[in-house]
């Protein structure tokens, strides 16, 4: 267990000089590389406010300063002059900290800048400020008695005025849309007759109108509708398919007629003479024409239907027609939950809790930390049966640390609406943020692929930085960020799938053809997205992953690794656990990050290559399943000594104990990304009909072949 860390930013000034004796101490004891200031001066900064310091209860629970930072500049360029830590506290990023708290405070004010000097004769303050994302920019001679050199080293600070002027790398150039008002489909007869007669399709079109009546969806029918029940009606008066039709909504008259017959003609065209459908120039082909045409004139949604011909031609029609024609059950994908936000939670990690804020709570809290009101009433004021809410916040006993507000649309084809606020001086902040990131992600793209939209909320470098690493990228006006989330892996057999629900949801154009390259052709692969503005990006399979993550991208030739876990540590590393893990009981700071680290011995070293997808199997020790559980992506594979196992990776596991991992000195640390948890187990007695097993049984990491790897995915996601 982590020792507990209370600590806590202390800017008022009259707090400040009851430290400023501890303040003067600490800087005295650091004169060699801080310099000389006079004591009076750490007293004119604090009423400035140019000095704020870290404050932790010693072992009397008296609070004490731990570390502190002195600042000044001319607006919008600020200037680092010292920051210095307790010598017995420097392990604990204390430094980090406080330039996190300043970075922030300086966004919100605009600030376009920060620079700090650094003597050169300082490795390690200059690593520091290297690690903080301060570029050396030039050098100048320091004061003569010492003879130094001073390296000049200046921060960017993400404020709306730089990102206006730093073009996207790339632009994926996505709406900024929010449907207020659920999207509006009209629907073929066939549709109807699923409802009405319990056909195959019953239950699908029980939903879809149940969706309607709980206004997730809006339906409608074009006239020809009306006109090709009546010609088949034996007895009008009478009809109650009729009589019902009658009473739905529906598109009004075309303006012009003409322009109607047009159009369907050239509809008739594209789905059944340059296919050579048997029932071109049918009654029924016409009409089905008709009702395309009267549904692309009145810029609808999308069409649905289940007839084949219309399915088939459905991407010629939306490049040539501009009307998207989906299938019943793929559209039920598509329609917002707007259960989704009486989701839990709950959780408890070591020395805090993970649970659901209520709507005052989370939107006083971003209050407090100053986040504007437009974008609270943005993410917490959605009208209930309008919008889909989805939250989580950090307490530490009373107090909210972090938090998330997520806020859905209701249209099928809108973006999920963002704000992540983390206390930019905590300690934990990175673990904050890269915890309610992910699982706001995920929540997202839980059933189908997402576009979301990370709201700009200045003074929060930590969660800009976390969400550039997962995909996120800027806007056209600079302002806030955005990705795709496709939420599953991706087969050849599902490919049209995910690349219809993604252009429906984000706009975003995956290729047609599934891309036909293999996984030894190095950099010669590609894949080319079409973005929201028509332009075409060349991503590597390796970026698409991380632009659309979560996701595995089951490539031509594509190779895994099958590893085996036991259920103790599966259920907490992975989050695969079948029952509510009990509230009292802590999980490890490793369950709440992206990146965890897998241990096994030395010996899967070659199994163990990055970039590999790497399947979990959950070992029937202990209660276990037998069963491979959840898929992820290797980051990298390295040795390390059981003793020297520490740091960053020691963060990223969830054991205390590596002695059980190896008879070796060493262990093998894998750290993966990309998790994703198998919607259906795939138990021990299919992966050995599928001859993925191995001589070992799966006691030890074991090579997957492509076509196995592809076996066990479409089976983990088969309906």
């Amino acid at each position: 267990m982590k020792l507990m860390l209370r600590t806590v930013i202390e800017r008022s000034p009259t707090n400040l000089k009851r430290h400023l004796n501890e303040i003067i101490a600490l800087s005295n004891g650091e004169k060699e590389a801080l310099g000389f200031l006079p004591n009076a001066a750490y007293e004119d900064a604090i009423v400035q406010k140019r000095l704020f310091a870290m404050l932790a209860d010693d072992d009397r629970g008296e609070s004490v300063v731990v570390g502190y930072i002195l600042h000044g500049g001319v607006f919008p360029h600020a200037r680092v002059q010292q920051v210095c830590t307790k010598p017995d506290w420097r392990r604990h990023k204390v430094a980090s900290a406080l330039i996190d708290a300043l970075v922030a405070d300086l966004e919100r004010a605009g600030f376009l800048t920060l620079k700090a000097n650094v003597a050169d004769d300082l490795p390690h303050a200059q690593a520091f400020y290297e690690r903080q994302g301060f570029e050396a920019v030039s050098s100048k001679a320091g004061g003569s008695a010492r003879g130094r050199t001073i390296v000049v080293r200046v921060r960017n600070l993400a404020t709306p005025n730089l990102f206006s002027t730093v073009p996207a790398m790339i632009d994926l150039g996505l709406p900024k849309r929010f449907g207020t008002e659920a999207s509006f489909y009209t629907f073929d007869l066939n549709v109807l007759f699923d409802l009405v007669r319990n056909r195959q399709r019953h239950e699908s079109a029980c939903a879809l109108f149940g969706a309607a009546l709980d206004h997730r969806i809006r339906l409608g029918i074009a006239a020809e509708f009306i006109n090709e029940l009546r010609r088949t009606s034996v007895n009008q008066g009478s009809d109650p398919v009729l009589q019902m039709a009658l009473q739905m909504p529906r598109l009004p008259p075309p303006v012009d007629a003409q322009n109607l017959e047009r159009l369907a003609t050239e509809i008739h065209e594209i789905v059944f003479s340059k296919r050579n459908n048997p029932g071109a120039g049918s009654i029924q082909a016409r009409s089905d024409s008709r009702h395309l045409a009267h549904s692309a004139l009145s810029r609808v949604s999308g069409f649905i239907t289940s007839d084949g011909a219309l399915l088939e031609a459905r991407d010629d029609l939306l490049s040539q027609i501009g009307i998207d024609v989906a299938g019943l059950d793929e559209l039920l994908t598509l329609l917002p939950d707007t259960t989704s936000h009486l989701e839990s939670t709950e959780r408890r990690g070591e020395g805090f809790e993970c649970r659901t804020p209520t709507v005052d709570e989370a939107a006083a809290y971003l209050r407090s930390s100053g986040v504007p009101a437009s974008v609270i009433e943005d993410v917490c004021g959605a009208v209930i049966g309008r919008a889909a809410g989805w939250r989580s916040a950090i307490w530490e006993g009373s107090k909210i640390v972090a938090t998330a507000c997520l806020a859905s649309s209701v249209s099928t084809s809108g973006e999920a609406r963002l704000v992540i606020n983390v206390d930019s001086g905590h300690l934990d902040r990175e673990l904050y943020a890269e915890h309610l990131l992910d699982a706001a992600v995920k929540h997202t793209c839980g059933s189908n692929p997402a576009a979301i939209r990370l709201l700009n909320v200045p003074g929060q470098p930590t969660v800009g930085a976390l969400a550039a690493i997962r995909g996120f990228v800027p806007t056209g006006n600079g302002h806030d960020l955005v990705k795709v989330a496709i939420g599953q892996p991706v087969t050849q057999e599902g490919w049209d799938t995910v690349r219809q629900a993604t252009r429906r949801k984000t706009g975003l154009g995956l290729p047609m053809q599934w891309p036909n390259f293999r996984d030894n052709e190095g950099d010669g692969r590609s894949i080319t997205v079409t973005n929201g503005a028509g332009q075409p990006l060349i991503l590597s399979p390796e970026r698409f992953e991380d632009m659309f993550g979560p996701t595995i991208y089951l490539w031509p030739g594509r190779e895994a690794v099958i590893v085996p876990i036991q259920r103790v540590y599966a259920d907490e590393l992975l989050g695969t656990n079948r029952q509510t893990r009990l509230s009292f009981i802590e999980d490890r700071n490793a369950s709440f990050l992206s990146r965890r680290t897998y241990v096994n011995t030395p010996r899967a070293r070659n199994a163990m290559r990055p970039g590999l997808p790497i399947l979990f199997y959950e070992s029937g020790k202990n209660g276990g399943r037998s069963a491979v559980v959840a898929v992820a992506r290797i980051v990298d594979s390295v040795l390390a000594s059981k003793e020297a196992a520490s740091g960053d990776a020691a963060r990223r596991v969830v054991v205390d104990d590596l002695s059980d991992f190896s008879s070796m000195d060493e262990v093998l640390m894998t750290t993966f990304d990309n998790l994703i948890a198998f919607p259906k187990p795939i138990s021990f007695a299919c992966l050995k009909e599928f001859g993925a097993v191995g001589a070992s049984n799966l006691i030890s990491a074991t090579a997957l072949s492509h076509e196995n790897l592809v076996r066990i995915i479409e089976a983990a996601w088969s309906k």
